[in-house]
């Protein structure tokens, strides 16, 4: 298992795989050597910034209603292995 200190809960920021590419994060979990976490498209539709539209507010509440398979499946989350996570960037 992986030596590096993973982000507290609710935390967002920028990881680095180790095959070198990179992705926007926000932390939930680690749980059986997964990093469980919001993916860019993620946070952006389930966590809409200031003055969201509408639409944006009714994709919000509709996605809040999913289950975690569910968020899993349509790529809102994802859970990578934490051996293939290189770094933390911020």
């Amino acid at each position: 298992m992986s030596n590096l200190k993973f982000p507290s809960f609710n935390h967002a920021g920028v990881m680095l795989y180790k095959n070198g590419q990179t992705a926007n994060y926000g932390s939930i979990r680690v749980e059986n050597g997964l990093f469980f976490h919001y993916t860019g498209k993620g946070l952006r539709e389930m966590f809409p910034n200031n003055n969201p539209t509408e639409d944006q507010k009714k994709l919000a509440s509709d996605l809040s209603k999913k289950s975690e398979a569910e968020l899993i499946a349509s790529q809102h989350i994802m859970c990578p292995s934490v051996d293939e996570i290189e770094a933390f960037i911020n």
